[in-house]
Order: C-alpha cells, then sequence, then structure tokens
C-alpha cells in the first residue's frame, strides 16, 4: 500500500511539474544558499563566522542579487512564473541557535526571508545549541519560512539489520509525517519541503518525500531551475573554504548542467567498493562536450572518457576509492558568451563502513 501511494504521488507531483518549455528565461533559474551554523566557536566545516556571513549579504546588495523567499523559488518553477533575474534564497539546516542570534538579526535589518530546516526531536527536547519553538515562533513571525529536516534527524538511507524494505519505508515514513505534523501544530504556516538529513538521499528515499507531498532539498552543489527535480532540488553549502567570498561569487553566476544519469542506479555504494564509474549524456546543444571538467571531493579530478561523444554520452571515475560517508563527483562547464559563468551538476554518493553499520556524521 505505502509503495503504491509512493508510486502515484511520484507521478503527481512530476506531471504537474512543467517539464515541457519549462526553461522559458533566464529569470526562472535560482541559486540556493545552505547555511549550518553562524558563529566563530564550531566546526569549520559547518560553520560560516559572522563577519563572513554578513560579507556575504553584502556581497549579494551590491552586486543587485534579489534574496526571495524559498517558497516564491518553488512557486516560480512548478508554474513558470517569471522571478526576479540574480534569484538566491538563503536555508539553514538544523535551527542551531546562531541563527536566531547571529544570522536572523542581520537578514531581519535588511528585510530580507529565510527559511530554517527543523529537527523535532531537538525542539521538543530543548537541545542545547538549537532553537526553542518558542524562538522558531519568533522567527517565523518575522517572516522566516519553516521546513521539515526530520523528526530524528537520522541516516534515512540506512536500513538497520534484518529491517525489511516495507519496514525501512514505514519507518522513514513514520519520522517524516511526524515531523510535519509537529510543525503544524507549533508554527503557523510551515513549508511543504523537507530538507534530507545530512543531505542523503537515493530513489527509494526520494520517493517517501514525494509519498508525504514534500518537495524535497539536498546539499549536493548546484543551482536549479525549471527542469530540476523537486524530489532532490540542490543547494549551495556555505562552510569552511566553500564559504570563501570568491567562492560565492562563482556559484552564484552558475547554470543547470542538464544531465540524465545512465549508470549506476544507486547512488549508495558498498562497503569497500572502488571508485564507482558515473555515466552521464549531456543535454545536446547546452554545453560545449571539449569544456567539461570534473572534480571529486578530496581527490585529484578524476579520469573523464567520452563513451559516445556525438550523443554526449561521458564517463566519470574517481582515481582512489571513496572514502566512508558522503562524497560528491562535480561537473561544470563554461557558459558560451557568458564570462565566469558556468554550468554546473553535482552527483551524491553514499558509502557505510560496513554492510550493516553507518558512519557517524
Amino acid at each position: 500500500m505505502v509503495e503504491r501511494q509512493a508510486t502515484a504521488l511520484v507521478l503527481s507531483i512530476l506531471l504537474a511539474w512543467p517539464w515541457v518549455n519549462a526553461w522559458a528565461a533566464e529569470d526562472a533559474a535560482a541559486v540556493i544558499l545552505l547555511y549550518h551554523h553562524v558563529s566563530d566557536e564550531t566546526p569549520a566545516s559547518t560553520s560560516v563566522s559572522p563577519a563572513l556571513f554578513e560579507a556575504h549579504l553584502e556581497y549579494l546588495e551590491t552586486h543587485d542579487y534579489q534574496v526571495v523567499p524559498l517558497s516564491r523559488i518553488i512557486a516560480a518553477l512548478r508554474s513558470e512564473r517569471p522571478l526576479p533575474e540574480r534569484s538566491v534564497a538563503i536555508t539553514f539546516d538544523d535551527a542551531y541557535l546562531s541563527v536566531y542570534t547571529a544570522a536572523a538579526p542581520v537578514l531581519q535589518e535588511r528585510g530580507w526571508p529565510f527559511t530554517v530546516f527543523a529537527t523535532t526531536d531537538y525542539l521538543d527536547g530543548n537541545y542545547s545549541g538549537y532553537l526553542t519553538w518558542d524562538q522558531l515562533r519568533e522567527l517565523e513571525r518575522g517572516g522566516a519560512e519553516i521546513g521539515n529536516h526530520s523528526r530524528s534527524h537520522s541516516h534515512y538511507m540506512h536500513r538497520r539489520a534484518g529491517e525489511s524494505e516495507a519496514a525501512w519505508r514505514a519507518r522513514v515514513l513514520k519520522d517524516m509525517r511526524w515531523a510535519q505534523t509537529r510543525l503544524a501544530a507549533e508554527l503557523q504556516m510551515p513549508l511543504d519541503a523537507f530538507a534530507y538529513p545530512y543531505g542523503e538521499f537515493d530513489h527509494a528515499t526520494a520517493q517517501l518525500v514525494a509519498a508525504s507531498g514534500l518537495i524535497g532539498f539536498g546539499q549536493q552543489s548546484g543551482p536549479v531551475d525549471p527542469r530540476s527535480d523537486p524530489l532532490t532540488l540542490p543547494r549551495f553549502p556555505m562552510a569552511g573554504r566553500f564559504a570563501e567570498l570568491g567562492s560565492l561569487a562563482e556559484k552564484l553566476r552558475t547554470r543547470v548542467l542538464h544531465v540524465s544519469v545512465r549508470a549506476p542506479d544507486s547512488a549508495l555504494l558498498a562497503a569497500g567498493s572502488p571508485a564507482p564509474a558515473l555515466v552521464l549524456q549531456l543535454e545536446a546543444g547546452q554545453a560545449d562536450p571539449h569544456s567539461l571538467s570534473c572534480f571529486v571531493t578530496g581527490q585529484p579530478p578524476p579520469t573523464v572518457r567520452w563513451l559516445d561523444l556525438d550523443a554526449g554520452v561521458v564517463e566519470v571515475q574517481a582515481q582512489r576509492p571513496l572514502p566512508v560517508g558522503r562524497s560528491k563527483y562535480t561537473c561544470t562547464a563554461p557558459v558560451p558568451g557568458a564570462p565566469g559563468s558556468y554550468f554546473w551538476y553535482s552527483h551524491l554518493w553514499m558509502k557505510p563502513p560496513t554492510p550493516d553499520d553507518w558512519y557517524d556524521g
């Protein structure tokens, strides 16, 4: 029953999405920025300093980017209603306290909207370092939008030892829907939007997001446009070296590199597996295949082999096995006639330490 409902809802969402003639104008594209901590005292891998965060906002303002609500981007991409040129949305995952103390005041000074994706067990348990329900309600009254970041912030792709596929689906759906119910009970108007915990998803997980009537957001990098998958919309993570102003400027100028994934079928790799080979087919007439460059998280450039240059079919493979945890292959190509702008696609991989275990973090 759950599987049939999931399939039906996937179809309904995809049929409602304007795939045909959707790329009508460049002003339909948008960049979604993802932050976690805004603090000097939290791990660099998930943080920007308050000073750097303000520098980001100053850059957006002085370069005439239009900060819009995430809900407006969702609606525009679905309906082809135009967005302002150079549209940007600002999002925060996990609902850390620094969003309230450091980020919200400077955003509100500018009258800029933003979205907080909250994990409801952290709020219900009054976890240290996280927002309270009262603080989250205050942000919502001030114009912030609130989205679903699960009940438990668990690794949704992980199947527990001995757990059947049906039991896994039921467990994840319960967790996701419980969080949406809690948000609806505590807030005025939570978004029908879900940010995957840790940014981890595969096709099966995305189907459960659709079954819950939600739009899905990942942490794989890239811009969005009307042809982006509404269950796995990318965002650019802003933390560590990826949050430097030069990196921000580059990401704000990106456009979607339209590809279809030919292989493999899943982003989940077997424990101890060799480097995966990703086979992509580039959309004809968009990017010059000869200009394609690809990158692997924490590794030298991968091997790029054209299987069919005329058809735009390319194989990308890391030089070394991927480490335990999350990794990405990212491919870019210059946008003709737009110096400094790049088409951009990022592909997520997940690798557990053992078949019956999952990494912590």
